[in-house]
């Protein structure tokens, strides 16, 4: 994986985590100061929509990582990366339930979207978390320097 790829990925998850989890805390564990009042926090909208301007940014990202990072290691049958099985088996389940929370007409198909997003992010944030302290400790990392992601896709 390059730099720009490495930093890319970290940026969106970074973004789509804080305001994932800032506006879950708003949203269902903040109780609102007026009993009329029809969010939470006065930051709520905000941080909603941050969230999801962030969102489409970790599908690129995952879409640019995902031939020469994911392919590869699924391919090449790597021992130790649960964690990035993981991360493959939550990403579409949690996508696809952030948009459909927003299409969702009916109360009962809302809450379950809300319901399978909230699970499908906790396993993400988790199997992200934890693919990269196994990366750390392991010592595993790819090579981030340009020349060696480009005398690697030359191999490959």
């Amino acid at each position: 994986m390059s730099r720009a790829e490495w930093t890319l990925v970290h940026m969106a998850n970074s973004l789509v985590i804080v305001t994932g989890v800032v506006y879950a805390v708003m949203r269902y564990l903040v109780t609102p100061s007026d009993e009329w009042a029809v969010v939470n926090h006065p930051w709520q909208p905000h941080v909603q929509h941050l969230h999801l301007l962030a969102a489409p940014l970790l599908v690129f990202a995952v879409g640019v990582i995902w031939r020469r990072h994911v392919v590869k290691r699924c391919a090449n049958g790597r021992e130790g990366r649960i964690s990035g099985l993981g991360l493959l088996v939550g990403f579409i389940p949690m996508v696809a339930s952030g948009y459909l929370i927003q299409v969702a007409v009916q109360p009962g198909w809302r809450m379950a979207w809300i319901g399978v997003h909230l699970a499908t992010s906790t396993l993400w944030v988790a199997a992200f978390l934890i693919h990269q302290l196994r990366s750390v400790l392991r010592d595993e990392r790819e090579p981030l320097d340009a020349s060696a992601a480009l005398a690697e896709d030359h191999r490959s």
